[in-house]
């Protein structure tokens, strides 16, 4: 089971802001954060600064480094940060400025940045290119290693499954991240952002499997009232949504193969017996050569598992808000409490949340 999660931050005065080559001081006010998984994460983050005349030049395309700590005990030395994000201050579209002086007053000046990992710089680049005789993981390398300069630390294959060389495969006025993104889906690769601490900076690991979901982090259930103090970390505001989804996903094509192997069709039934499920969704002219089986990539059952999953990864979506500093996407979380839905206290996994905070508001 995915959950959405909904995180909030009691105290901000605690998290911190580092832009590489700025001197100028920075308090953090308020920030909003959007992380998922396969997807660049994105913060929001509005800072104030006794430098009223922080210039773009010095902050755009900067590494910068965003720190989430746990709210301060009183009599307690500074904690170390739960979580630090690093990336790259980015240039965006006039409508998503990355930049903004807000405000001056006598004493300050309001500013914001958005801090998003390197990989979303993939976006600035749009080509038509060929590759040929090439792995899709090859591909994605390439264009990370030579259009993108990036290094052997900043990225990494965990992969179970052997992938096979395509005859050829076009790339026509897509951006990279939207052309990386569509192959490593068309063959069930994900990607998440995780932190190298020694070298400071951001990882992207792909994976085709579920090893790279983080699992132990188990949490109460406790809502939120006058003695909820904001300091415990916690989960509450569950809620549990089902649809009916698509019983199987057929799929067929016609190749060049030698004749008797020209039409070709495959289909996978993922639901276990699950009789929630209805109908069939028919894919035809899909990208294989051969029927192979469900584990043999690029394979035509491979293909039906694939789109089958899909359709059932809808059937379920889970939602909810926590105080924790420690969620991310690929994270499988457990919740403590007779009243928590069955579902959560068996364990689900996050693929997407939002985290938010305000300086001196309890409760964003």
């Amino acid at each position: 089971m995915e959950a959405l999660m909904n995180v909030q931050f009691f105290d901000h005065a605690h998290h911190k802001l580092k832009i590489r080559g700025l001197k100028s001081p920075v308090d953090v006010l308020t920030f909003t954060g959007h992380e998922q998984l396969s997807s660049p994460f994105r913060y929001d983050i509005e800072f104030t600064s006794t430098d009223k005349a922080i210039e773009p030049e010095s902050v755009l395309m900067q590494d910068g480094a965003f720190s989430l700590s746990a709210p301060p005990v009183q009599g307690m030395p500074v904690q170390v940060p739960l979580r630090t994000l690093h990336g790259v201050i980015t240039v965006f579209p006039a409508s998503l400025v990355c930049f903004k002086h807000l405000s001056s007053s006598q004493d300050e000046a309001r500013y914001e940045v958005r801090l998003e990992p390197r990989m979303a710089l993939l976006t600035r680049s749009r080509q038509n290119a060929i590759y040929q005789n090439q792995t899709v993981p090859q591909i994605v390398e390439k264009i990370l290693r030579e259009r993108h300069q990036m290094r052997g630390q900043d990225f990494v294959f965990n992969l179970k499954s052997e992938y096979p060389s395509r005859e050829q495969v076009m790339q026509y006025g897509e951006d990279d991240l939207t052309f990386v993104s569509r192959l490593l889906s068309e063959v069930g690769i994900w990607f998440r952002f995780a932190t190298d601490a020694r070298l400071k900076i951001e990882v992207v690991e792909f994976y085709d499997d579920q090893s790279g979901y983080e699992r132990g982090l188990t949490l109460p259930l406790r809502h939120p009232s006058g003695l909820f103090d904001g300091e415990t970390e916690a989960v509450w505001g569950l809620n549990t949504a089902y649809s009916v989804v698509e019983k199987a996903s057929p799929l067929g094509t016609t190749t060049t193969a030698p004749p008797q192997q020209r039409c070709m069709t495959e289909q996978h039934d993922a639901t276990g017996g699950d009789n929630t499920t209805y109908g069939e969704a028919y894919h035809y002219a899909d990208n294989f050569l051969q029927k192979g089986d469900k584990e043999a990539a690029e394979s035509g059952a491979f293909y039906a598992r694939i789109r089958h999953e899909r359709y059932l990864n809808e059937q379920a979506i889970l939602k909810g808000q926590s105080t924790s500093s420690l969620l991310m996407p690929g994270l499988e979380i457990r919740v403590q409490g007779d009243d928590a839905p069955a579902v959560f206290r068996k364990g689900v996994l996050i693929r997407r949340y939002t985290a938010t905070g305000r300086y001196g508001q309890r409760g964003a």
